[in-house]
């Protein structure tokens, strides 16, 4: 019996031995369990790379710090997620983390209206264009690019009391360093640059977190004025939400664990 037992442990290490598997490119990816955040460009990849075999390899988590969650503890094998997060998470634990060196695609956030609200558009774009000009759109992103932990909620001028009202904005407030919830309030680069604009608009700011893909229904529904939270355009989008100028340009990419990756 103790030989059939040392026979079966040797078989079970032969078999994950077996399991091993190296990564180097985003072809690869195609032949592994694949996470994303719900509702983003991201699973849209992820569902076109992976075609029939999506039912069974992509997992969809509600936030972006969930998704590498699951990759840590090994319920997937790749995530593919917007290049500036997976930078951040890559700092917290860079022996563990490697970002695959080409991306997997390229593009352009910014904000989304309820369709038909052109004044708020009109006056955001205007809002956005002048910190852009002012430099002051740069030093927010170069801040919290640096360390997402740069400023607390109270640092952040939310123009409290403001005589033209509120701005009602939608964000997902696990997306660092754009969105970033600290306590009970928020910091990050979506949250100071809409506290600018709330600013230039004589307007108060109020944030209000939804998991990402409930950010189109709270503003198509009227529960806000805005949604903010590192939103890719592309033409499905346009569809049902209209969007600001752009103020950030971004790309996909795909992070694996260091063990499974294999250089060129």
């Amino acid at each position: 019996m103790k030989k059939f037992a040392a026979l079966l442990a040797l078989f079970a290490v032969m078999l994950c031995a077996g399991a091993a598997f190296a990564v180097s490119v985003p072809d690869d990816l195609k032949a592994l369990k694949i996470g994303t955040q719900r509702g983003t460009i991201a699973e849209g990849i992820a569902k076109e790379m992976l075609g029939d075999k999506a039912k069974d390899q992509l997992t969809t988590y509600e936030k972006a710090t969930d998704v590498i969650a699951a990759l840590k503890l090994g319920k997937i094998q790749a995530v593919i997620i917007d290049e500036a997060p997976a930078i951040q998470f890559k700092k917290q634990d860079p022996e563990n983390l490697t970002i695959l060196p080409d991306a997997l695609t390229t593009e352009e956030y910014a904000i989304g209206f309820k369709q038909g609200n052109a004044m708020l558009r009109y006056a955001v774009n205007g809002a956005l264009a002048e910190i852009k000009a002012e430099g002051l759109l740069e030093k927010i992103m170069l801040k919290y690019k640096e360390d997402p932990t740069a400023a607390k909620p109270e640092d952040i001028d939310l123009n409290k009391g403001a005589k033209g009202g509120k701005l009602y904005v939608g964000t997902e407030s696990g997306f660092p360093p754009y969105d970033i919830k600290v306590g009970d309030g928020y910091t990050g680069i979506d949250i100071e640059m809409c506290a600018a604009i709330a600013k230039k608009l004589d307007k108060e700011l109020v944030i209000i977190a939804y998991p990402f893909d409930s950010l189109f229904m709270a503003v198509n529904g009227g529960k806000v004025d805005m949604i903010c939270a590192g939103i890719t355009v592309n033409e499905e989008r346009k569809l049902f939400t209209d969007f600001s100028i752009p103020y950030e340009n971004a790309r996909q990419v795909a992070v694996v664990m260091t063990k499974d990756y294999q250089t060129k």
